[in-house]
This record gives C-alpha cells, sequence and structure tokens, in this order.
C-alpha cells in the first residue's frame, strides 16, 4: 500500500536506540491533538486502540495474520501540546514514546527502542505517520471561498 507520504524527517541514533521522527503540517493543533489521544482518532490512522484504564491504552497490530497488542502508558502529558510514556510490547524490553506539537507540526521520539524491533520501527514510522498526514488533510476545512 502506498500513501502519499508527508515530508518526514526520520533520525536515527543506533547508539542511543533512538528514532526521531518528524513532520510539518498545516493542520489545527487541536486536530492533531485529537489524532493523538482520541481513541477513534487513533484507531483511524494508526491501529485500533481501546482503553485499558489507569491511563493505558492496547494498540492492536495485525501483522502477518498474528495479532499483537501492545500496551501504551502515559506518563506525562500536557493537553495540546504533548505526551509522553512507556510502550509495552510484550517479549520486548519496554521502549518510551514522546509527541510533540509545535508551530511548525509534529515531533515524535521512540527511545530505548529494541535492537530486534529498530528496522520495523524505522519503516513503520514514516508509513504511519503518512496516514496520519492523510487523516488530518481529509478532515482539513475547505479554505475559505473553496466549493464544497
Amino acid at each position: 500500500m502506498t500513501l502519499p507520504a508527508p515530508p518526514v524527517t526520520l533520525r536515527a541514533d543506533a547508539a542511543a536506540r533512538t528514532l526521531t521522527v518528524s513532520f510539518p503540517t498545516g493542520a489545527p493543533r487541536r486536530a492533531v491533538w485529537a489524532a493523538l489521544t482520541d481513541l477513534g482518532s487513533v484507531s483511524a490512522w494508526l491501529t485500533p486502540a481501546a482503553a485499558a484504564g489507569g491511563g493505558r491504552y492496547v494498540l492492536t497490530f495485525d501483522h502477518e495474520g498474528h495479532r499483537h497488542d501492545k500496551v501504551f502508558e502515559v506518563v506525562e502529558c500536557v493537553p495540546g501540546r504533548s505526551l509522553s510514556g512507556v510502550l509495552h510490547d510484550p517479549g520486548f524490553p519496554d521502549s518510551r514514546l514522546s509527541a510533540e506539537i509545535g508551530p511548525r507540526g509534529l515531533a515524535l521520539v521512540h527511545s530505548d527502542v529494541p535492537a530486534e524491533l529498530d528496522e520495523g520501527y524505522r519503516a513503520g514510522w514514516p508509513f504511519y505517520l503518512g496516514r496520519l498526514a492523510a487523516a488530518l488533510e481529509q478532515d482539513a476545512p475547505a479554505p475559505p471561498g473553496t466549493p464544497e
């Protein structure tokens, strides 16, 4: 599946086991925030998501016919600005995710990435951010003076 990709910037620091992914978006901050925090929106661009209580969310991925449930546990949240937490991926060491919405777009840092999962995350984040960009574009209001 090929999606129009936003101009994603991916920096990888193998020694620090950290991926930094960013892309500019003209979407309103509230729309980007909703895409990161509203479970229906997360499910639309990332993967099915469900509340698990206590600031935890189950993210269900289907890969090659196998179901993988990962749990994201929110550690810090500044509404409308940033979100960070721990990603529990059964069978692998925990990793950390943080997302920050800035004036130029979204920056995501995935640190402590297990070596066995590094390649998958390097390919996956740009793909999923492409889906996020498409979802934000689809939900964007028409510019003034544009026929509906």
